[in-house]
């Protein structure tokens, strides 16, 4: 078994595991390629119908169709941003023993190139949304040094990471080989093979079916449907409000169509000499023959289902955002219903997103970079953020745990040493920080067979010194002092 300390990038590719592995590797240039005029021509057709490809049939395509349908409804398109914009924010930095190699990798990851533009803030935005919106996933270049002669043994898999760049995901295919995972197109129409430590693929919770080679199930495919009906009804409440149109056909006997069509026209152009735009006035036929008795009937052809209420709709909706993009509903909205519950319920809430969406999104990225040597293996990436968050969560199982503790050596239950070497075994405390201690300390200073849960005493005598007034003529706390002492 080789060194751990000695490994260097290519050890880290298990070559010896695939090559054993009962899984077919596919050769990248037999891997089917979606990029035809065709292809272009279906997603023109499927954006006038509001159709979106089923998942799983074509990926190129139905990625094309997310990237153009989640701007266009308000709500995801704001989930999108949010959550691109924590990722963005969030407050890293590199640990090591070098300065050096901190230097170095904090000044590479901040000159991190997305398009025609380089920094962190681009990189991560773009790379946020292609994670979030593409079914294919997120896709990170790596550039190595390429060494500085051919007999150089730093090339390759052995060369360092001198920078990092997003590849456009609709512009990267799966191959499904490990060894050779992603074609890249560039805008030349070339195709680029790209080795495994020539490129990090990413997936949003990728599908377990094998042909599918990684690809998964990204944020705006898991709230697609969600999203079209919302979209639809703003739709139609944009288009029952807006435009210079007649909302609904009335049935009218007793007035010919003739005399309609003079009064719509009149109306028309009434509303033009106004300088209207979206409003019209009510079409109005005067001068009727009082002997032909005039008859309406509307049908109203658009309408929303009776009891519809817009914000319950809304509410459920923003809670499947929540579910679909893995935070908290508050990340997105307000909690609904008042202030009831909402100070103690944001606490336990953000304490359950920390360990979903965030989380995830951090861990990944962390090993990522280390498994593929952005980060060396003398250096960790470290998120802030996360380690706040556990710090506080660990001083409250602390200070519980301690609690307990004290409870359990007053009551006589344990020694002080038996409750230091519990809090050891639990993971409280570390060996260190109880190593010194002698086995009877803390045995004077402790009062014994006192009940379980009787820690603070009585605070009668202190509520009674409060309320005493000094004048024993009056209510408080001169009668009630004499009524203790039997003095009534």
């Amino acid at each position: 078994m080789p060194n751990v300390a000695k490994l260097s990038p290519e050890d880290q590719f298990p070559k010896e595991a695939i090559a054993e592995s009962v899984q077919v590797q596919p050769k990248p240039e037999s891997a089917q390629w979606h990029g035809t005029i065709g292809d272009y021509l279906t997603i023109g057709l499927a954006s006038v119908a509001d159709q979106v490809t089923p998942w799983g049939r074509n990926v190129r395509i139905r990625d094309r169709q997310l990237r153009e349908f989640w701007p266009t409804e308000s709500y995801l398109a704001g989930a999108m941003v949010n959550v691109s914009f924590r990722n963005t924010a969030f407050d890293w930095e590199i640990k090591s023993e070098s300065d050096a190699v901190v230097k170095a990798v904090t000044e590479m990851l901040k000159a991190a190139i997305a398009g025609d533009s380089f920094g962190w803030v681009p990189f991560m935005n773009k790379l946020s949304e292609d994670l979030y919106s593409q079914d294919n996933g997120a896709f990170i270049e790596l550039i190595r040094d390429p060494g500085m002669d051919a007999t150089s043994k730093f090339k390759g898999p052995m060369a360092p990471v001198i920078g990092i760049a997003h590849l456009d995901a609709g512009q990267c295919f799966r191959t499904g080989n490990a060894e050779t995972p992603v074609l890249y197109e560039d805008r030349d129409s070339v195709l680029h093979k790209l080795k495994w430590y020539e490129v990090i693929p990413l997936s949003d919770y990728p599908s377990a079916i094998e042909r599918m080679n990684g690809v998964g199930y990204c944020a705006v495919t898991r709230s697609l449907r969600l999203a079209q009906i919302m979209k639809s009804i703003a739709v139609f409440k944009d288009e029952k409000i807006s435009g210079r149109h007649f909302k609904a056909i009335h049935l009218v006997g007793g007035v010919s169509r003739t005399e309609l069509d003079d009064a719509k026209k009149r109306t028309g152009e009434d509303a033009d000499n106004k300088g209207l735009t979206r409003y019209m006035d009510p079409v109005i036929v005067a001068s009727l023959d009082p002997e032909k008795p005039v008859s309406v009937a509307t049908l109203d052809f658009a309408s929303l289902p009776d009891g519809f209420d817009y914000d319950q709709e809304m509410q459920w909706y923003i809670a499947g955002l929540a579910l679909d993009f893995g935070v908290d509903y508050q990340e997105f909205a307000p909690l609904p219903g008042g202030n009831i519950g909402s100070s103690a319920q944001s606490a336990i809430l953000h304490k359950k997103s920390s360990g979903k969406g965030p989380r995830v999104f951090m861990r990944t990225l962390i090993e990522s970079f280390k498994n593929y040597g952005v980060v060396p293996r003398n250096a960790d990436m470290v998120f802030n953020d996360r380690n706040e968050q556990e710090e506080i969560e660990k001083q409250e199982i602390r200070t519980k745990a301690t609690e307990e503790a004290v409870m359990a050596v007053r009551a006589g239950i344990l020694t002080p040493e038996a409750a230091r070497q519990d809090l050891v075994s639990r993971g409280i405390y570390t060996k260190e920080t109880v190593a010194g201690i002698a086995e009877d300390y803390g045995n004077d200073i402790v009062k014994p067979k006192q009940n379980v849960g009787d820690i603070g005493g009585s605070t009668v005598g202190e509520d009674t010194g409060r309320m005493d007034t000094g004048k024993p003529n009056e209510t408080g706390g001169g009668r009630l002092r004499k009524w203790l002492s039997g003095q009534r």
